[in-house]
């Protein structure tokens, strides 16, 4: 017998290793044993990431934007990689770009709107950066869309985006303009003059 103490004192007692002998033989027991074959097909692993959750104010479907691919915006100050009041997203249900935020007081705001743990569908991409027709306004807004992989966005379908009722976070209207998804812009960009 063995005694060891570890750093607080207390004392483990340490037996030889024995042998159990039990009444089969080591033949009579791998003989006994039948490998198992997996009849399933093995899924890939699914990871849930936080996600910003915006329900569509068109048709009320949810639009899932995922946080760390955005920007962060309305995260903690420190977390932000780009600092907005709100940004503008496609729902591809009913085709409309509209506002969103989780600022209160905020062009886009709803209570509805909520960070939550979701899959990664997609790849979600930064198009442009929107700028108002009020030339003073230091607003701009970035509009993010979701594309599929295996359907792929080009120019002649983002032309049937609507950009009705779109806005900056101060309330003055964007133009509609062309945007092309085959080319995505990086999420920080330098903030150039007008």
């Amino acid at each position: 017998m063995k005694l060891l103490r570890d750093e607080n004192g207390y004392v483990l007692v340490m037996r030889r290793p024995s042998l159990l002998v039990t009444g089969k033989t080591a033949e009579e027991e791998s003989s006994a044993i039948q490998p198992v074959q997996a009849d399933r097909k093995v899924e890939a692993p699914v990871c849930s990431v936080p996600h910003c959750c915006f329900y569509c104010a068109w048709c009320g479907q949810p639009i899932l934007l995922p946080n760390d691919r955005i920007g962060s915006p309305f995260g903690h100050p420190d977390a932000r990689k780009i600092d907005v009041r709100s940004i503008a997203a496609v729902c591809h249900n009913c085709k409309h770009i509209g506002n969103y935020s989780m600022f209160r007081a905020c062009r886009g705001f709803d209570t509805r709107h909520k960070i939550m743990h979701s899959p990664i569908k997609g790849q979600t991409v930064l198009l442009h950066w929107l700028q108002c027709i009020e030339r003073t306004c230091p607003d701009r807004v970035p509009l993010f869309a979701t594309l599929d992989g295996d359907t792929p966005t080009g120019e002649a379908e983002a032309g049937e985006w609507l950009w009705a009722e779109l806005t900056c976070a101060s309330g003055h209207p964007i133009r509609k303009i062309q945007v092309d998804p085959a080319f995505p812009l990086p999420l920080r960009s330098p903030v150039g003059s007008r």
